[in-house]
């Protein structure tokens, strides 16, 4: 048989997503459930439960906020702890955009593998770096959106299908800056971002920061580092600055005035600092915008 050709290396940006499926289902030990091949790319992500998700022999266990990414071609199975059910999310894409076959399962018993059901190989580097197993923190938006994906497939809705594949590229995304470490943005660290972003006017301190996260300074930077990829001090100028630009568009107040808004005592550092980062004046932003 010819060997498949992966396609040429793209951004996962650039994929055209297309949901199969997308629904929650509940384990219950079943057989269809033991060992199988998929023909897509699937995520699972549980949200009761306890067990376990065996993929290429290798054994994760799962329970509330467990996801689960298997690549086309994965043996895996689903496995009970005990008598009680798991459930989970459950979502089937291509990245290809919507095949031309379509086909109504999305996995088969390794004894019966269909390699004409097998997607081109992606070369995707981003994806190639999402983790198998992770777990998704309770403040993360993307057992939110998930659930959005589920609720909305196979709805009446003419651009429900339009939506699915929106929601799941942008779910794509963000998982892939939330999870690829290993280690999504802490608890403490999530809380404070939410603060500062509805106050970018605000002058935290290091130590104030610090002290409302019950941190130590130095643990706390390493964490909001980590967790941001920007020390807080730039973290804070990025929020100002995208305040600033919504500031100069959506209304006619003078730069004056809009820098007292963001808490600057001189317009002209302000102008400085907007300049540095946007690489034109506050004046020449709002009128090339305008144009």
């Amino acid at each position: 048989m010819e060997r498949s050709v992966p396609q040429a290396e793209r951004k996962l940006a650039e994929a055209s997503v297309y949901v199969r499926d997308a629904h929650r289902y509940t384990y219950r030990g079943d057989v269809h459930e033991e060992t199988r091949v998929g023909y897509t790319h699937a995520f699972h992500l549980f949200v009761h439960g306890q067990g376990s998700v065996v993929v290429e022999g290798t054994p994760y266990p799962v329970g509330t906020g467990s996801l689960v990414y298997i690549r086309p071609g994965e043996a895996h199975s689903f496995h009970l702890e005990s008598a009680a059910p798991l459930t989970a999310y459950n979502l089937y894409c291509d990245l290809g955009g919507k095949p031309e076959r379509l086909f109504s399962h999305f996995s088969f018993q390794t004894s019966r593998p269909d390699p004409q059901l097998m997607p081109p190989p992606t070369a995707c580097p981003e994806l190639d770096a999402m983790p198998r197993h992770a777990r998704v923190p309770s403040h993360s938006p993307l057992t939110d959106w998930l659930a959005r994906i589920c609720g909305w497939h196979g709805s009446a809705d003419e651009n429900a299908e339009a939506l699915v594949s929106c929601l799941m590229k942008a779910w794509l995304l963000h998982a892939h800056g939330e999870l690829r470490s290993g280690s999504p943005a802490d608890r403490r660290i999530a809380r404070l971002l939410r603060r500062m972003e509805r106050e970018p006017e605000a002058r935290w301190s290091h130590e104030e920061m610090s002290r409302e996260c019950g941190l130590e300074k130095s643990h706390f930077y390493e964490l909001f580092k980590s967790s941001t990829g920007l020390t807080p001090k730039a973290y804070q100028l990025r929020l100002k600055m995208k305040k600033a630009a919504a500031l100069l568009l959506e209304s006619d107040q003078s730069v004056t005035r809009i820098s007292e808004q963001l808490g600057y005592d001189s317009v002209h550092y302000f102008s400085k600092q907007f300049s540095d980062y946007h690489r034109m004046s506050p004046t020449q932003y709002r009128g090339l915008r305008r144009d």
